[in-house]
């Protein structure tokens, strides 16, 4: 139940907020525990909660949980309490949705419970990856350096996911506006000049004739059009969003030229930073592979990572059925194999993942490179196309009228 409320620090200086609080009293208690004394404080409607229906829009940023990470872990090393930490970064935090996750998280651990359980009620902003690991850090009273190496791993991976969506976001957002183009053309701007074109009846090209029937299919049919298109986009959703669908997908997103490669490598890299993050906190191999699992998105990886994990189960380790793997690069399983061999495996894939961060990007450039010139001949196409089907016609337009 949300409290708002008016309260004076020993300064004098006012402080307004709202705590998320099941009674007045103890919405009361945290007040007097920051140091605060209350001039008024009210029990306010619940309104629609954005962040609960919509988190990727509406809830904490991924950039904010690596600054709060990252400065929690100063606080930590610093001989700082935890909830005193908590407590002040409360006051810190600019992030509204990321400041009542953590309103929350305080109340719980006030209430007696772990920092890892209070946080892993909020597994939308803070992954199985990171509670895991936070309670590893309470375990072996390394908090300090658990939250320091979150802090590191977070921004690699967010690094990493935002240069294989910016180098996915170019051609689709070329082809997406190459598409719009053609459909304004086709529906508002040629049909007037085509209509007089007609009307003197003048001689047309070939080109004039197929832009004048493309302009008049899609005059027509544009109704039955649109309905296609949501028909297709509808069944595409619905079977691609199924098992079968879902395991299709993901196994053209590693094989199609070119984008295969980068996310290929994007996911290697994802896996062995990851891997390497959780084994060097003090987790053991079966439980870092399943986290690990977690955090890949792609279908046909995460069964290639379940059958590593259940090779693991039996003893045989991961570097044989590794090699095995038509998806995960061969290299991978080769420093894989020296870090079992030597007991240096977290060793071993951090370097390997800084190497396939290294790729990730050369893969990006080549894949940029590639397709720059080509969507650029692609819509030099369509334009030339459509200024020769327009301006042809003129000329025996000229003719007729002198």
């Amino acid at each position: 139940m949300p409290y708002r409320y008016l309260a004076y620090d020993s300064s004098g200086v006012e402080k307004q907020g709202v705590l998320q609080v099941e009674m007045e009293e103890t919405a009361e208690r945290i007040l007097y525990e920051r140091g605060l004394t209350i001039a008024k404080l009210t029990k306010t409607r619940a309104g629609l909660d954005l962040a609960k229906w919509f988190p990727t829009y509406f809830g904490p940023k991924l950039r904010d949980v690596i600054v709060f990470t990252n400065q929690m872990a100063n606080l930590v090393e610093s001989g700082v309490p935890l909830l005193t930490g908590l407590n002040l970064m409360l006051e810190e935090v600019t992030s509204k949705p990321l400041q009542k996750v953590l309103m929350e998280v305080v109340e719980d651990i006030r209430q007696g419970s772990a920092i890892s359980s209070a946080l892993a009620k909020h597994e939308l902003v803070f992954p199985p990856i990171y509670y895991q690991m936070i309670n590893v850090g309470e375990r072996t009273g390394n908090l300090g350096a658990v939250l320091r190496q979150l802090g590191i791993h977070l921004e690699k991976e967010q690094s990493t996911k935002s240069k294989v969506r910016g180098a996915m976001t170019y051609p689709a957002v070329v082809l997406s506006l190459a598409f719009v183009v053609v459909l304004i053309l086709l529906n508002f701007t040629l049909p007037p000049l085509l209509q007089l074109y007609s009307e003197f009846e003048a001689q047309l090209p070939w080109p004039t004739r197929f832009l004048m029937a493309s302009s008049d299919f899609f005059q027509e049919y544009r109704l039955y059009l649109f309905l296609g298109l949501m028909a297709i986009i509808g069944g595409g959703w619905f079977y691609f969003s199924r098992p079968r669908g879902k395991k299709q997908l993901a196994h053209m997103a590693l094989k199609i030229p070119v984008i295969g490669k980068v996310n290929t490598y994007g996911n290697s890299a994802r896996f062995s930073r990851t891997l390497a993050t959780l084994l060097s906190a003090g987790l053991q191999l079966t439980e870092s592979m399943e986290l690990t699992g977690q955090t890949i998105q792609n279908t046909v990886l995460n069964q290639e990572i379940d059958n590593l994990r259940q090779e693991t189960l039996q003893g045989r380790g991961i570097a044989i059925p590794l090699s095995q793997s038509n998806y995960f690069p061969k290299m991978l399983a080769h420093i894989v194999r020296i870090g079992e061999e030597t007991g240096s495996l977290d060793t071993q894939l951090e370097t390997l993942a800084g190497f396939y961060e290294e790729e990730v990007d050369r893969a990006i450039n080549n894949m940029t490179t590639l397709l720059e010139p080509g969507m650029i001949i692609f819509v030099g196409v369509i334009v030339a196309f459509v200024a020769i089907s327009v301006i042809l016609p003129m000329y025996s337009l000229l003719g007729q009228i002198r």
